[in-house]
């Protein structure tokens, strides 16, 4: 079995955008309520974050992966990972920050300090959902 990229974020954070980028789908890929397995990438669900139960079949996952993004949009309102919950991963985590048009330092500011409440030790990548030359970012890391 090939490892793949584990994508996981809280609605709207561009997992789905993200996923067609990295699986080099001339379409869109659609959201879906469950663990979706393709060639690239395995996307976790939203709501198996916010349901605290739901976290150990996150954790599984990794065993699949060969590492894990997670995403985190400037205009949440709220904090969906638990705290430090990157550190019970075996494999590499990466903070990525996304948004849509432009951000304020504030909106900055605040993304980073949820993510960095995981247990992310730095931010990786910032990506303008918007910009498809952004994306180039997620290759050079994953690379």
């Amino acid at each position: 079995m090939r490892p793949r990229v584990m994508l996981v974020g809280p609605r709207l954070s561009g997992k789905a955008t993200i996923a067609t980028y990295l699986e080099q789908s001339k379409v869109p890929l659609r959201k879906v309520d469950n663990i979706v397995y393709r060639k690239e990438t395995v996307t976790v669900p939203d709501n198996y974050l916010e349901c605290p139960w739901m976290y150990n079949h996150i954790i599984a996952l990794q065993q699949t992966a060969k590492c894990g993004l997670f995403i985190q949009p400037m205009k949440a309102l709220k904090n969906t990972y638990p705290p430090n919950f990157a550190k019970v991963f075996r494999i590499p985590i990466f903070g990525i920050i996304t948004y849509h048009d432009s951000y304020t330092e504030d909106d900055y500011s605040y993304a980073e300090h949820l993510l960095m409440d995981t247990g992310i030790k730095q931010i990786n990548a910032i990506l303008n959902l918007d910009d498809p030359e952004e994306f180039k970012q997620l290759s050079e890391l994953l690379n």
